[in-house]
C-alpha cells in the first residue's frame, strides 16, 4: 500500500468511526429513563388516586424498563405535591398524579403556581367515581330520607368531603344543597382513609366518596350507599340510583391523569404516555377497575391538554358562583 493510498485510507477509517460515535454519544443523552421515576401523589395512601396510580406504575415500569416509585404528600388538597413536582427538572424522571384539584385551588388561595404554565399534562387514565354513602347503622335507607331528615334539622347534618374543601365531593354537595335550599356542614379530610374512618365511627352523617375507596366496607356491610354522584349506575350495586334518577341535573366530573413538570421534551412525554396507555390496558388494571366500579377514561395528550385548559375555566365559574374563590 502506498504512503497516500495508507493515509487516504486512514483518514476515511476516523470519519466512519467519528460518524458512529457521534450518533451513540446523542443517544446515550438523549435515552429514557435513565434512572428510576418519581410518581408523587399529592393524597394519602389508600386513596383513589394512590391506587390508580400504584398499580399504573406497577405495569408502566414494564415498558419504561425503570421503576417507577411512589412518593405520597398527603395534605392541602395536593398543593405540596404540585409544588415539587413544579420544582422538578423538566427530563421526565419526576411525574405525579393530576386531576382537577390542580386548577382548583389556585381560584381560592396564593398557591405559587399557575396551573396552565407550570405543568405538563401528559395522559388522562380513569374516571373518579363518587357516592353518597352512609354507615351501615344509619338509619337512612335511602337519598330521601337523608333529604327529608336534613330539611327537617339541617344544623344536625354534616358530611365528609375529602380529599379537602373546595374540590369534588365539597363542590358537588354545595350544588346539592343548593337547589334543596338547606344548609349542611361539609367536613374537609386529606383522603379517603380519614372521611371512612370518621364515617364508620359515627362523627358525621354521610360522606360524599370514592367508590373505589368505600366499596370494600359496602361488600363487607359496613357501609350503605345512597345514591351515584355520575350519569351511569354502577354495574355491583345497580339498585343504587344515580343523582340524575333522582331529578337532579348535577353530577362529579373527577378524572385522574398524570403530568410532570413544565417544559418536558416531546419525546419524552410521548414514552411516558405509551407506557401508562400500555398500562391501563392491562388484565392487573382493568381488574381494579372492575373490582371498584371505576371507570377507564382514556385521553391522549393533545385531548387531555384541551380537557384541562376547559375545565379550568368552568371550575372557576364554579369555584366564584358558590364564594369560594379567594377575591370574593
Amino acid at each position: 500500500m502506498c504512503a497516500l493510498s495508507r493515509r487516504t485510507w486512514l483518514k476515511a477509517a476516523s470519519t466512519t468511526a467519528a460518524s458512529v460515535a457521534v450518533p451513540a454519544a446523542v443517544l446515550a443523552q438523549t435515552r429514557f429513563p435513565t434512572k428510576p421515576i418519581r410518581l408523587i401523589i399529592g393524597f394519602p395512601a389508600g386513596g383513589i388516586t394512590d391506587i390508580v396510580m400504584r398499580t399504573a406504575a406497577v405495569e408502566a415500569e414494564k415498558k419504561l424498563g425503570q421503576a417507577v416509585v411512589v412518593e405520597n404528600r398527603p395534605g392541602a388538597a395536593g398543593v405540596p405535591a404540585y409544588l415539587a413536582m413544579k420544582a422538578a427538572a423538566p427530563d421526565g424522571h419526576v411525574i405525579g398524579g393530576v386531576n382537577p384539584a390542580l386548577w382548583r385551588q389556585p381560584v381560592f388561595e396564593n398557591v405559587a403556581y399557575d396551573p396552565l404554565k407550570d405543568f405538563t399534562y401528559i395522559l388522562n387514565m380513569v374516571d373518579n367515581i363518587f357516592a353518597v354513602v352512609v354507615a351501615a347503622d344509619s338509619p337512612f335507607k335511602t337519598w330521601a330520607d337523608l333529604l327529608a331528615y336534613g330539611r327537617a334539622t339541617p344544623q344536625k347534618v354534616s358530611y365528609g368531603a375529602p380529599p379537602g374543601l373546595g374540590q369534588s365531593a365539597h363542590v358537588f354537595m354545595e350544588e346539592v344543597t343548593s337547589v334543596e335550599k338547606v344548609q349542611w356542614q361539609p367536613i374537609g379530610y386529606k383522603g379517603s382513609s380519614e372521611s371512612v374512618t370518621a364515617l364508620l365511627g359515627g362523627h358525621i352523617t354521610f360522606a360524599v366518596d370514592t367508590v373505589i375507596s368505600t366499596s370494600a366496607h359496602v361488600r363487607s356491610g359496613k357501609a350503605r350507599y345512597l345514591a351515584v354522584a355520575s350519569n351511569q349506575r354502577m354495574k355491583s350495586w345497580p339498585g343504587v340510583p344515580t343523582m340524575k334518577d333522582l331529578g337532579y341535573q348535577i353530577a362529579i366530573d373527577s378524572p385522574i391523569g398524570l403530568g410532570g413538570p413544565a417544559g418536558i421534551p416531546p419525546d419524552v412525554v410521548r414514552v411516558l404516555h405509551d407506557a401508562f396507555k400500555f398500562a391501563i390496558e392491562q388484565p392487573a388494571f382493568i381488574a381494579l377497575l372492575d373490582r371498584s366500579d371505576q371507570s377507564p377514561r382514556y385521553m391522549d395528550t393533545a385531548q387531555f391538554n384541551e380537557f384541562v385548559q376547559r375545565s379550568t375555566v368552568e371550575q372557576r365559574a364554579l369555584l366564584i358562583k358558590y364564594g369560594m374563590d379567594s377575591k370574593r
